[in-house]
């Protein structure tokens, strides 16, 4: 992570101990939730149903658990569904032709087709393996082992319905934040580049940063989803905890379409300094030392952005952004006036097309006349 992401996420640090732990326990809570749950099963399993394999109870509760409660109720309804179609399959097949090398092909060949065909996620292989056990241990384990799995699910989502499930919306906001910062750090780096001597090397650099970020936006896009996720099934539900959500999907959004500028930029430039395109070789210099000042202006933009997802956002920092912008705006007109004058037609519309990107970021970005007025706090920005 660059600099600019570690100094944002000193921001998290700075919000107080209890809310750095608020932030750190979700991992925590769902082992003690899921090492609780598997307990309780082998004991009902084990004292009270008096089962002979009692830890198939807790590889239930293992196979079943998600990280949220909507995740459990689904794994647990596609394990037992899987479990109850393999027990049906396998008594069948070794009553029609007994146990011998056919049925075993058949009951890991036909199990995996069904997986297939039930539309079952691909790790699920319940069916398969359900088949297999009974062809291993005999009739009598399979129900046993649907009681079991029954049993483990069921706790499953006892577990995350009674105890409350994992918010992932605060490890979802850090995340975008680090995201922002790291955002910062290479315009930022484009911008002193472009106002000094670069070339092919520098610019192919930004590029490849530019696309592991869209790589990792990705990634936070799966968070978000995950967060949204956790809000589902949930018996207590704080409003504060929906408005946070509203607000970490939008600001994903807002982030990937202005990361996706940024790396347009990057591109041009990149393409610029390897003369490609039917562009020429070696007219690095002739783009405009204002576009570095943007360039600058604009990471200004993205780590006050950064910042504004943390905690209940401050007056402070929204108003860092606004004069980032601001800054940006007045050098985009500097850029303008200063584009070099050219008869090469593919030249002139590059650096048209980066005036034009310069300009849709900061418009993704802006906070009162964006696009996305949803990712900044509501008590900052009335109507948003």
């Amino acid at each position: 992570m660059s600099r600019t992401g570690r100094r944002v996420l000193e921001q998290i640090r700075s919000l107080g101990p209890v809310a750095w732990l608020r932030a750190e326990r979700e991992p925590l809570l769902q082992g003690v939730k899921t090492t609780v749950a598997c307990v309780i099963a082998w004991w009902i399993a084990a004292r009270v149903l008096e089962a002979r394999m009692p830890v198939l109870a807790p590889i239930g509760v293992l196979l079943t658990i998600s990280a949220t409660a909507y995740g459990t109720v689904v794994r647990g309804a596609q394990q037992v569904g899987a479990v109850a179609v393999g027990l049906a399959v396998a008594a069948g097949l070794i009553h029609l032709i007994g146990l011998n090398a056919v049925s075993l092909a058949l009951l890991v060949g036909g199990g995996l087709v069904l997986t297939r065909l039930l539309n079952l996620p691909n790790q699920n292989v319940q069916i398969p393996i359900t088949g297999l056990l009974v062809f291993a241990l005999g009739a009598q384990y399979s129900l046993e082992r649907l009681i079991d799995l029954l049993l483990g699910a069921a706790l499953g989502v006892v577990a995350n319905l009674l105890v409350m499930p994992p918010r992932y919306v605060e490890s979802a906001r850090r995340e975008l934040a680090g995201l922002a910062g790291d955002l910062a750090s290479l315009a930022a780096d484009m911008g002193r580049g472009v106002r000094g001597t670069w070339g092919e090397k520098e610019a192919q650099r930004w590029l490849d940063r530019s696309r592991e970020l869209a790589e990792r936006l990705d990634e936070s896009q799966d968070l978000t989803e995950q967060a949204a996720e956790s809000a589902r099934l949930a018996l207590r539900k704080e409003h504060r905890h929906d408005e946070r959500l509203d607000q970490l999907a939008e600001a994903t959004t807002c982030l990937d379409h202005a990361s996706q500028q940024l790396r347009a930029i990057a591109r041009s430039l990149a393409d610029l300094a390897a003369g490609v395109r039917g562009l020429p070789a070696g007219h690095t210099h002739q783009v405009p030392a204002a576009l570095g000042d943007e360039l600058v202006a604009i990471s200004k933009a993205f780590a006050a952005f950064g910042r504004l997802q943390l905690g209940r956002g401050s007056v402070k920092d929204l108003g860092r952004l606004r004069t980032a912008l601001r800054e940006g705006g007045e050098h985009q007109i500097l850029l303008a006036e200063r584009v070099p004058e050219t008869d090469h037609l593919e030249l002139w519309s590059l650096h048209g097309a980066m005036l034009d990107q310069c300009a849709a970021l900061r418009h993704e970005l802006d906070p009162q006349n964006g696009p996305h007025q949803g990712a900044f706090p509501s008590w900052l920005i009335p109507g948003s």
